[in-house]
């Protein structure tokens, strides 16, 4: 996806909300800017100051497994059916 972006009198500018949804961007979020001169066209990356990976990933897998509880019950129920060790 590429956004244009147009930057205030006052040097702001503004992050499309679909945006701020995938880089989880919330209100008072710190991100870093980074720029890089070097490039042939410089060029700005903006990130999340610290990604807090867990609250990100949180759920993403929701239902992959169906009923987790029935799922545990019954690789409980297949422990018990096994054969022990010899």
């Amino acid at each position: 996806m590429t956004y244009t972006l147009t930057v205030s009198s006052q040097g702001q500018i503004v992050i499309p909300a679909d945006v701020r949804k995938i880089m989880g961007l919330t209100r008072g979020t710190k991100v870093k800017l980074r720029v890089d001169k070097a490039a042939p066209v410089p060029t700005a990356t903006i990130e999340p100051d610290k990604v807090d990976w867990v609250r990100r990933m949180a759920g993403i897998a929701k239902g992959a497994y169906g009923d987790v509880d029935k799922y545990i019950e019954h690789e409980r129920a297949s422990w018990d059916r096994s054969k022990p060790w010899p």
